[in-house]
């Protein structure tokens, strides 16, 4: 008898869980954020920093050849876009050790280093692009970096050398000169550069 004393007392207990008396107010806990604000007329306003949201469309081309020109440029920028962002960390490690050094003959060692351990890694692949891929790769250099390929080796290797490498990119009918344009003519390399960082191709 006790035993069923025992049990009906515990499902008693136990249909009582979770139930709230009329009348008590729920209490809920709220977890507080500082944010950062401005006072605008009466109201204070706050500050919140937003992700950069990147929206596309569905886009359309005029023509079948249109078409097939911007998926050739969206590969080729895929191709080269990687060597741009290598370019860009190589140019500003340099820039950062040569600006410790006060020797010339030293900053000439270092750049003969640099340029070696470049074209082992390097030169075979990039023998492997296309002329529009490299013209591409010239561009975006400039993107990267801010300097245009002729700059960039004017300042490490001096004016003779770059221009004997404008010489021969002319020769093949690009400009180390080339500068890059996101909201003009490169409006189109912008746009595929953003997908690509934002993973979606």
């Amino acid at each position: 008898m006790k035993r069923y004393l025992s049990i009906a007392f515990i499902l008693l207990s136990l249909s009582g869980i979770g139930q709230v008396k009329r009348g008590t107010p729920l209490s809920v806990k709220h977890i507080g954020i500082r944010l950062p604000a401005t006072v605008i007329g009466r109201d204070t306003v706050a500050i919140i920093d937003m992700c950069e949201v990147l929206v596309c469309g569905h886009r359309t081309f005029a023509n079948c050849t249109d078409a097939a020109n911007y998926y050739i440029l969206e590969q080729n920028v895929k191709t080269v876009y990687p060597y741009a962002v290598m370019a860009q960390v190589e140019f500003e490690q340099c820039e950062q050790t040569l600006s410790t050094m006060t020797d010339r003959h030293a900053k000439k060692v270092y750049l003969k280093q640099m340029e070696k351990q470049l074209m082992d890694q390097y030169e075979e692949e990039l023998k492997g692009l296309t002329v529009s891929q490299g013209k591409l790769l010239i561009k975006l250099i400039d993107r990267q970096t801010g300097s245009t390929s002729y700059e960039m080796v004017k300042e490490m290797k001096g004016t003779l050398s770059a221009f004997m490498w404008q010489t021969v990119a002319t020769f093949f009918g690009n400009s180390m000169k080339d500068t890059y344009d996101p909201n003009g003519e490169d409006r189109d390399i912008e746009n595929i550069i953003h997908l690509i960082e934002q993973g979606v191709i």
